[in-house]
């Protein structure tokens, strides 16, 4: 039988998995139970045990799961939840965890599916994956240097990746994001499979495609994480 503040932790950890870093209050989180019939906790012993769990950080919006309580919450749910990613072991993917954990939450997601992609043998999906991943941490890094406007139209719109590649790479008189120069191959060969998974009809990824931009792609990651100083 579960306890009340482990009924409350899956339903963060849930919550969490659909809006990532999402805050639910000690009340929510009551409310949700007793609504569903799985418990009738008092809101402020509900609270007092989350805190007790040390799986929580909290702030005025409410509850929300720390990094790494993740996995420690989800080996408490059954195995199999419909709309759930499988649990996999990450260092079979392709990106080791350890280059995108305690990172922020929407893009632990885009990594979690890049490497379930990768591990799955669905190549054409994790070169798309792998483009959106490197499109966001372009943008991130800009955004932290505030100098987003370099990458923007007169619109207010962000560039398509081949401009946002081009500028991150420093060509034709551009800053640029300073990237070694492994990273910088890494990114452009990235760009590319990554575009013709996504819109050359007759491409079809092969495994080849994407292990030859494994190391480049772990290199070009941690340093656009670190420019863009996401990491926790």
């Amino acid at each position: 039988m579960k306890t009340n503040a482990e009924k409350a932790l899956a339903v963060l950890w849930y919550h969490d998995y659909k809006q990532p870093d999402i805050a639910m209050s000690s009340g929510q989180l009551a409310r949700v139970l007793d609504d569903h019939h799985v418990g009738t906790p008092n809101s402020t012993a509900l609270g007092e045990a989350l805190r007790v769990s040390k799986l929580v950080t909290v702030s005025r919006a409410g509850f929300s799961l720390k990094p790494g309580s993740r996995k420690a919450i989800r080996s408490l749910l059954p195995a199999h939840i419909d709309g759930v990613q499988p649990a996999m072991d990450h260092a079979s993917g392709f990106l080791p965890e350890f280059v995108w954990r305690s990172n922020r939450g929407y893009v632990e997601a885009v990594c979690r599916e890049l490497n379930g992609c990768f591990r799955a043998a669905y190549y054409n999906a994790a070169a798309v994956m792998l483009r959106r991943l490197l499109e966001t941490l372009i943008i991130e890094a800009y955004e932290h240097l505030r100098r987003e406007s370099e990458i923007k139209d007169p619109g207010g719109n962000y560039f398509m990746l081949a401009d946002l590649v081009e500028r991150a790479c420093g060509e034709r008189g551009h800053t640029g994001l300073h990237l070694g120069r492994d990273a910088k191959a890494a990114l452009k060969e990235a760009r590319q499979i990554g575009n013709w998974a996504a819109h050359a009809r007759r491409f079809i990824a092969h495994a080849s495609d994407l292990t030859k931009l494994q190391s480049g792609s772990r290199v070009l990651v941690q340093e656009l994480i670190q420019i863009a100083n996401i990491g926790r």
